[in-house]
């Protein structure tokens, strides 16, 4: 049974990442603003090259192939009995409604979650964390609680220690479920991901080839060994560093994370990534 279990720490891995977009209100140049939209998620499509025909096109195998779920004894006394993995997108809300709960013992981590539209909203998300910006217009997460905290040293505004403290649910979230029960039910969940992914970014795409790329942006992440200097712009801040600012929106997420929390979330991501990226299953 733990094989199954285990796209749900990705899951659970790239939705704390989230969280830190969804307090985007203090620092400018994070995020694009807000725009009214239809309800159906899609993700934005790379237009063909000029005079190129969709027969010219070469469709290209995945870099980083995943195989079909491993079906593994069903242990009733130690586990309950999971849910019918969803064969389409709109039943994957229902799904992870029955399965979470299963998963995670701490149930107030479980109101973090928003289950509305999840993978289309996961997708879209995560595909936009190497850009300079991530639009506004859907959530995977309920929003921490309100107030970017900074403090002042030597006249200079910086993110404070205790805004880290912000995060730490999220963080539990992501160490709720062993790494061991993620690939397998990552594996089952893969083609709702896929169907997602293509619904945006065309025939050709891959959304484990992305997601590793995703990933690997995550990791470069820096580590200041000293409070973040700010600078107040309008009504939000920005760093003040300027190899800080021109990160990728997810790297920022993470670095108003804070020290520790960055390296609980990169810790588990590296982890993932080896198992996401194997040639051989």
């Amino acid at each position: 049974m733990q094989a199954k279990n285990f796209a749900l720490i990705l899951l659970v891995v790239l939705l704390v990442v989230s969280t830190g977009w969804i307090l985007s209100d203090k620092l400018v140049g994070f995020f694009s603003a807000p725009e009214a939209g239809p309800q159906r998620i899609v993700i934005p499509v790379n237009p063909m090259a000029e005079n190129e025909t969709p027969a010219e096109r070469i469709l290209m195998p995945p870099r980083h192939p995943l195989a079909p779920p491993v079906e593994t004894p069903a242990d009733p006394v130690a586990q309950p009995v999971e849910p019918p993995l969803p064969t389409v997108l709109d039943q994957a809300d229902a799904y992870l409604q029955e399965r979470l709960p299963q998963l995670i013992a701490e149930r107030k981590l479980l109101v973090l979650v928003e289950l509305n539209y999840f993978i289309q909203k996961l997708v879209l998300f995560i595909d936009n964390l190497p850009q300079k910006s991530i639009p506004r217009l859907h959530l995977p997460l309920t929003p921490p609680e309100p107030g970017f905290v900074t403090q002042t040293i030597a006249d200079q505004t910086v993110i404070a220690k205790k805004n880290a403290t912000r995060y730490s649910a999220y963080v539990r979230l992501v160490e709720a479920i062993p790494d061991a029960t993620l690939l397998s039910l990552y594996r089952g969940l893969y083609p709702l991901f896929q169907q997602a992914y293509r619904e945006g970014s065309g025939p050709g795409a891959h959304f484990n080839d992305r997601l590793v790329q995703v990933i690997d942006d995550l990791l470069q992440t820096p580590e200041p060994g000293k409070p973040i200097p700010l600078i107040h712009h309008v009504s939000r801040y920005q760093y003040l560093d300027e190899g800080l600012e021109a990160r990728s929106a997810g790297q920022k997420i993470l670095l108003r994370m804070g020290v520790e929390n960055t390296r609980r979330v990169k810790a588990k991501l590296l982890r993932l990534r080896k198992e996401l990226a194997r040639k051989a299953w």
